[in-house]
């Protein structure tokens, strides 16, 4: 193939249009992937939160403890989805920028 032509104009206009919605999506599908991994993070660390509590508090409540167990299970179950979303997350991402590069020197769909 010819590495020197480049894409016609119309499709670099759609492509900028593409990219008008696909970048948009794109961050909020990251922004939601990392707001997920946070919150496993939260549930997974709950019961050091509950020991922090009480060594300031002074106060003790089994039941405190238990359910942070609970958040902490939930938290790991939960993280082997978020590190799946996290590699279709990359693997979407990685094709759309090989689409977009692919459009850009002209070559075909």
């Amino acid at each position: 193939m010819n590495d020197n032509r480049s894409a016609s104009p119309a499709a670099v206009a759609l492509l900028w249009l593409l990219g008008i919605f696909a970048i948009p999506l794109g961050l909020a599908l990251w922004a939601a992937l990392s707001a997920l991994a946070a919150a496993n993070i939260v549930l997974i660390a709950a019961p050091a939160a509950v020991l922090l509590d009480w060594t300031l508090s002074g106060e003790r409540y089994p039941a405190a403890l238990f359910a942070s167990l609970a958040g902490t299970g939930f938290g790991m179950l939960a993280a082997l989805g978020t590190i799946a979303a996290f590699k279709a997350g990359i693997r979407c991402t990685a094709g759309g920028l090989a689409l977009s590069a692919r459009i850009r020197k002209g070559r075909a769909l």
